[in-house]
């Protein structure tokens, strides 16, 4: 199935123009200006017991139909990244769950989402587990040096020129389906923290119109 965004009881949030509850915006066009971004939050405290850098850190999501015949696949893989933010994207993003935020969605998205490590920048060509390696994010979030414990999941690094409403599950939909694991140094153990989703996971690339410049 694809997120709660495109069928059923709207759980996660849709588009003014749909008839639909905003709830969290990303971007407020179905088919608006710049690529539509998912925001995954952490619990600080999940990191609190990490004294050194860790030895990996994976992202894993399921990639599922975004609908409307515009998906990613093999002839048409479509470019994902994982990227540090430097702004709580739920208290700063004004929606209206939170009408007292201070920016925008294309101003946070301009102006807020950091560069992705190149290990967390992967391609979607098919449905099923796609992983990132935000080995280097989890770091800066262990040591400090990034204190907003969030990431952004977008297609801004993609040069196909292609549309994509591609789709990723959410963990309302399949609780589970969205985690990362973190493995610390120098022990073997696993740490696996399911991430808290507080914006669909309907994902969609489109073309970015052109900005007049004064």
């Amino acid at each position: 199935m694809t997120s709660g965004f495109f069928m059923g009881t709207d759980t996660v949030r849709g588009y003014a123009g749909d008839s639909r509850s905003t709830f969290r915006v990303a971007n407020d066009n179905a088919f608006g200006l710049g690529p539509e971004t998912i925001y995954i939050g952490f619990d600080p405290n999940d990191f609190s017991s990490f004294t050194g850098p860790v030895a990996s850190a994976i992202l894993t999501v399921q990639s599922v139909s975004g609908g409307f015949g515009f998906d990613a696949g093999p002839g048409s893989p479509f470019t994902v990244s994982a990227h540090g933010v430097d702004a709580d994207p739920f208290s700063t993003i004004i929606d209206d769950t939170n009408p007292t935020g201070t920016t925008s969605w294309i101003d946070y998205f301009n102006n807020h989402i950091l560069t992705a490590d190149p290990a967390a920048i992967t391609s979607v060509d098919s449905f099923g587990t796609v992983t990132f390696d935000v080995t280097a994010l989890v770091n800066d979030w262990v040591s400090g040096s990034n204190n907003v414990f969030a990431l952004a999941l977008t297609g801004t690094n993609d040069t196909s020129g292609t549309d994509f409403l591609h789709g990723f599950l959410n963990n309302t939909e399949a609780p589970g389906s969205t985690f990362l694991t973190v493995n610390p140094v120098p022990e073997p153990a696993t740490f696996a923290m399911l991430a808290s989703l507080a914006i669909p996971f309907a994902y969609r690339r489109v073309r970015r119109r052109p900005r007049a410049v004064a």
